[in-house]
């Protein structure tokens, strides 16, 4: 239990708490003046879990993994932002109101810009709930492309409940978040705060998605994000025990492990042969596996993901550009029909991509020889 003094300390080293997630970076609470002028802009009343948060920082930086399913489709979203005012961001929080005022042609917003990442994520509040906006990939790139956007939560409450970390950041497993929060405590600790620290790690720890027991007790089949999340690992890692128990378990080894990618697709993507090999003895689609996994894959396991039906193109040639073996990439250039774009890729690739020269040299005389 934090006590007022544990705020105090944890507040001078720019951490606050709010709804059980820290926020580091964190800003003053927000003043009255300050609300008011956010109030003007808004079309509703600011949601009072919105004004909570402020309450307790008026932005800051969060540092949790966070999923959501968005037009249909699981995807990771950016929540790394709280927006204030003049912060060091892409805008500030006055920054992206202006922005959606202007956008929409309208003076007062139904949805409030609170948080993200730059121009790429947005989470707004409203009077019905949390919603998420985010920027798709070129239309070229077929595994998500065009913009998403949907409802992600009642309230600030509910999104903090859902930010989440994926390892323990105290466990040297490889993750995508929590470094920076375990950086912070443990400062704390050196600073001479250690039962403090103590009591911040347990917070932090508190938000880790514990798949690994979920397996053990057999619950992974009726969660579906811890079940990608053990699945994600299992290819990852090349455990083909793990994936054998998952099985087991009902867990359908095709099913996306998140942003459209299916656990072959990791494993490809990992250089994981045996996984790899342990799906395709099952059936599952392999479509994007090239495309994400060129850069890993042996020149067999190339040839039968060809055969599988695994769609090549330009983005898997620029992927076997790093393939250790350069067999790779003359097998997927000779699948790819388009040949001029092919060799202006690879000429690009040469002049700009960080390879050495031999394998730039490489690169250049395949260019020549698919123009002439």
């Amino acid at each position: 239990m934090l006590t007022d003094a544990d705020l105090r300390i944890a507040r001078d080293a720019g951490i606050a708490v709010h709804a059980d997630r820290l926020i580091l970076d964190a800003q003053p609470p927000i003043t009255d003046a300050a609300l008011e002028q956010i109030q003007a802009k808004t079309a509703a009343p600011v949601p009072p879990e919105l004004v909570s948060l402020w309450r307790t920082s008026f932005g800051g930086r969060l540092d949790y993994d966070l999923r959501a399913e968005l037009n249909g489709v699981d995807v990771p979203l950016s929540c790394s932002e709280l927006f204030y005012p003049d912060s060091d961001g892409y805008q500030d929080l006055w920054g992206w109101i202006a922005h959606e005022c202007e956008i929409g042609e309208v003076e007062r917003l139904e949805w409030l810009p609170f948080a993200g990442f730059e121009y790429l994520d947005r989470i707004y509040a409203g009077r019905d709930g949390i919603v998420a906006w985010q920027q798709g990939l070129p239309p070229a790139w077929e595994i998500r492309p065009g913009d998403r956007a949907g409802r992600i939560a009642d309230d600030v409450d509910d999104l903090f409940a859902q930010l989440s970390l994926e390892a323990d950041p105290w466990s040297g497993e490889d993750a995508d978040a929590g470094e920076s929060l375990r950086d912070a405590v443990d400062a704390l600790a050196g600073d001479g705060h250690p039962e403090l620290a103590a009591k911040l790690r347990t917070i932090v720890r508190r938000a880790v998605l514990d798949w690994r027991a979920a397996v053990d007790s057999g619950a992974v089949r009726h969660d579906r994000r811890l079940r990608r999340l053990a699945l994600r690992n299992a290819a990852a890692r090349d455990d083909v025990q793990l994936l054998d128990r998952l099985a087991a378990l009902g867990a359908d080894p095709a099913e996306e492990v998140g942003s459209s990618l299916t656990a072959i697709d990791v494993a490809v993507q990992r250089g994981s042969t045996g996984a790899a090999r342990w799906l395709l003895a099952r059936g599952v689609p392999v479509p994007n596996a090239l495309r994400v996994g060129a850069h890993a894959v042996t020149l067999d396991l190339a040839r039968e993901l060809l055969a599988r039906g695994a769609r090549p193109g330009l983005e898997a040639v620029a992927g076997a550009v790093r393939n250790p073996d350069l067999a790779v990439l003359d097998l997927l250039v000779e699948h790819t029909p388009d040949r001029p774009a092919v060799a202006k890729r690879l000429q690009d690739l040469a002049q700009w991509s960080k390879v050495d020269n031999a394998r730039a040299a490489a690169l250049r005389d395949l260019a020549r020889r698919l123009r002439a």
